[in-house]
Formats: C-alpha cells, structure tokens, sequence
C-alpha cells in the first residue's frame, strides 16, 4: 500500500465548520475567539469552505465543501442551519462532477446568485448560476481554462479583478491577479510574492470602516494551517498587504487548521481542521516521509 493509500485510509482529514460570534472589530483587537460549532450526524461527509447564502431571524444559510466519503472528492452542497441551536437541518447537493468540487465563492447580481467554485483539477474555473426554487447550479460559462485554486472576483477601482493562486504551488508564496480585458476575457495582470505561504485565498474580500481585507490561508506548516486578514491598499498601481490578524484554530478537537473566513448580514463563519488517528501522521513525519 502506497503512502499516499496509507493516510486516505487510516487518517484522513476531518473538517467543520461554525460560526465566529465575536464582531470583526473584536477580531481586529485580536480577542481570543468564541466559535459555536454546527452539529449534525454526517458520518459519510465532512464540511469546509463554507459561503453564506443568506440569514434570516432563524437560519443560516451556507454554500460549502461536502467531501463524501464514499466518492472522495468534493462536490457543492447547500446547508441549512438552525440559528439558535446550530445544528443542521437540512442539506441539498447543488453541483456535483466527475471532478473535485470546493470552495463556492458567490456572486450576487442583480439577476440573479452565481458561483464559481474551485475546480483546479478539470483545469477550467466555471461560472454557474444558482437555481434556489430547484437547489441546483447550470453552468454559465468558463472564466478561465486554467486550474487555478480559490479564485475570487472584485472590482476595485472600477476594474473587474481576479486574487488566485495556481499550480505548481497553490499553497505557495505567490499571489495572482487576472484583470477583466475589453473582450471579457481575465489575463494575468500582476502576482505578488510573500515572505511566507500567505498567498491563497481564504473567503471573499470585504470592507470595514472604509478600508479593504483580503482574508488569506496561511499554509507555512501545511495546507489550511491558519487564517490571515490583510489590510489591502493601492498606491502607483500596485497592491500592498498589511496583516492585520492571524487566527488558529480553536477547536476542541481540530486542532490542526482553519482555512476560511467570511461575513455576510452581520454572520462570520470559519471551519477547522484534523485528522482521523492524528498519531499516524506524526510518525510519518517524525521519520521524514511526511511533510
């Protein structure tokens, strides 16, 4: 049995998610954080890259990562979860191919939710169009033939941008940015090289007090280790990044990483990250065979 066989089997990766219940200048301070952890009794999947699709006075609804055990890969799921108790009401898959699905970044246009959802090992990122009456995504068009990983789109300054990174090195150093050209069509425009493996997108941009933040994954001990928010500025066109915050997990249990981090209508959700039989691991790398 390869090295590779022997992780998948015997310790696999296990993620959840919840729901951050300090406030974003809470977070700034660099307050400990306080996070309610959903419930729900999946034992065929785990659930990362959660998106929030909407909230009511009741429910949160999210886009996110089901890894189902029994296909190993991951496909777009809609989850519907109970506000006061946190625990999970209802799931409905919404997109699922012969590909590895994660990470439903969403759009919200006037005619419409769309999402365009990490899929690096078809080589191409999509755009479809989220049916809510029927719980179910039609494709829409192809951004880029690329396999880039955890693209986001935002428009600064009136240009229509793109924040990836891509292979070789998707957990890496270096940031992509792709601009919207007069035919519609993203090219690169610029990377950014950090001192460390912050390059990787965490969740949408967003803004506080009038400033943008770009919240990043930091992966220097491995993939998903932890989650930056960076102050993002622009000066003689080009970006700067300022770190404003590095949060760990604090889960009783994935203790391992955190990897996600976004906001809508007042709600902030993340997840966490560990492994099944956490001991294989590090005896692996203990003996040099794991990294």
């Amino acid at each position: 049995m390869s090295l590779k066989a022997i992780i998948k089997r015997y310790s696999s990766e296990i993620w959840n998610i919840g729901f951050i219940l300090n406030d974003i200048e809470d977070i700034f301070r660099g307050n400990p954080l306080q996070i309610r952890w959903i419930n729900h009794t999946c034992e065929q999947s785990w659930f990362a890259d959660p998106f929030i699709l909407d909230v009511t006075d009741t429910e949160i609804y999210l886009l996110v990562e089901e890894f189902y055990k029994p296909f190993q890969r991951g496909r777009i799921t809609r989850l519907v979860i109970d506000r006061n108790t946190f625990n999970l009401k209802k799931k409905d898959v919404v997109l699922e191919l012969s590909t590895h699905l994660s990470f439903p970044a969403i759009i919200r246009g006037e005619d419409g939710i769309y999402i365009y959802p990490e899929n690096s090992e078809s080589g191409e990122l999509n755009m479809y169009r989220y049916l809510p009456e029927s719980n179910m995504c039609e494709k829409v068009e192809t951004i880029l033939n690329e396999a880039v990983a955890d693209a986001v789109m935002v428009r600064i300054d009136g240009k229509e941008l793109l924040f990836c990174t891509k292979q070789p090195d998707p957990n890496g150093n270096i940031l992509y940015v792709y601009k919207k050209n007069d035919l519609g069509l993203f090219k690169v425009a610029d990377e950014y090289i950090f001192d460390e493996k912050v390059a990787r997108m965490a969740g949408d941009f967003f803004e506080y007090g009038g400033k943008l933040y770009r919240p990043t994954q930091e992966c220097n001990i491995q993939y998903g280790h932890a989650v930056t928010l960076q102050e993002v500025e622009r000066k003689d066109e080009k970006f700067i990044f300022k770190e404003v915050r590095r949060m760990y997990s604090v889960h009783p249990t994935l203790t391992v990483g955190m990897h996600t981090f976004n906001m809508y209508k007042g709600v902030i959700v993340t997840d966490a990250l560990g492994f099944k039989n956490m001991w294989i691991r590090k005896v692996l790398k203990g003996v040099g065979m794991l990294k």
